[in-house]
This record gives structure tokens, C-alpha cells and sequence, in this order.
């Protein structure tokens, strides 16, 4: 009687094991489905992932600036990226300031192209800090040139 017991503990035991083995590989199965990235090492790679909207990362250089390229799906007719600054310019603390800010990039399907190219097709704290910098270096530059724009204005020659 004991022992009668103890078989057909053991035999629930190995029934629970192998069930709790399928468990564990079906979830494994649906994590890598759904849920994981491929990774590139190149422009090349991302590019042909990015073509066709394939769930990939990459880290790149674009304009001194190093980001983190994640494509995480299409949805109407629109390829989603997600752009992280990692690195900004060495000499320019603005750009440092917005390291590790993302953002949002919806692309046409079938277009290859860096995201943050168009920052119109963007959204998130990382646009609107990258839009602030492009404002600041315009009114730099129209301040130190003033100058010269109202004698351009004026067709008015330089004295040199």
C-alpha cells in the first residue's frame, strides 16, 4: 500500500516536471517571437532590416552623435523606430545633456533612411531637446552675422 503511494507520487511528479518543461520552452518560444531583437554591427545590416520594418538594433554614428537604433514594428504603413541618444558631441554640453533621452520615428514603409533625418516624423523628449539646439545654433549664427545680413539686405557693399 505504501509503496502503491509513493509510485504514484512519483509518477505525478514526473507528470508536473515534464509539463513545467513544456511551459518553460513555450514561453521561451513566444519571448523570442515577440519580444526579442536581432542586433546589427553595421549600416548595411540595419538598412535591409529597416527596408523591411524587421525588429532589429543597432548602434550608430550620424553627425558625431552615437545612437541606438531599435525597430519595433509597423503599423499603419508606418515603420516605428525608436532613436536613444547614447553619446553626444564631446565639445558641445547641450548635445551631452540629452544623452540617454529617446524618441519616436515613424517611417514609410520601404524607406531607408537615418530616422532622426526628418525630425518632423519624430516625437519624444530627445526631438524637442535636438529642436531647442537647432534654434540656439540658428540665433548664434544670426546674431554674429547681422551685420552682414542687413548690408546684404541693403545691397549695401562690405568695407573689407
Amino acid at each position: 500500500m505504501v509503496n502503491e503511494v509513493i509510485k504514484q507520487n512519483n509518477f505525478s511528479n514526473k507528470k508536473w516536471m515534464i509539463v513545467l518543461i513544456i511551459l518553460v520552452i513555450t514561453l521561451g518560444v513566444i519571448w523570442k517571437i515577440f519580444f526579442s531583437y536581432a542586433t546589427c554591427g553595421n549600416w548595411d545590416c540595419f538598412n535591409s532590416h529597416l527596408e523591411n520594418c524587421n525588429r532589429v538594433k543597432f548602434v550608430g554614428e550620424s553627425n558625431g552623435l552615437v545612437f541606438e537604433y531599435t525597430i519595433k514594428g509597423s503599423s499603419n504603413n508606418l515603420c516605428n523606430i525608436n532613436v536613444k541618444l547614447l553619446q553626444g558631441e564631446f565639445n558641445n554640453q547641450d548635445s551631452i545633456k540629452l544623452e540617454h533621452q529617446e524618441m519616436i520615428c515613424s517611417l514609410p514603409l520601404r524607406t531607408i533612411v537615418a530616422p532622426e533625418r526628418n525630425i518632423g516624423n519624430c516625437h519624444g523628449l530627445l526631438k524637442e531637446g535636438l529642436q531647442d539646439l537647432i534654434i540656439e545654433k540658428l540665433y548664434t549664427y544670426l546674431v554674429q552675422n547681422l551685420g552682414r545680413i542687413n548690408l546684404e539686405v541693403l545691397d549695401i557693399p562690405e568695407l573689407d
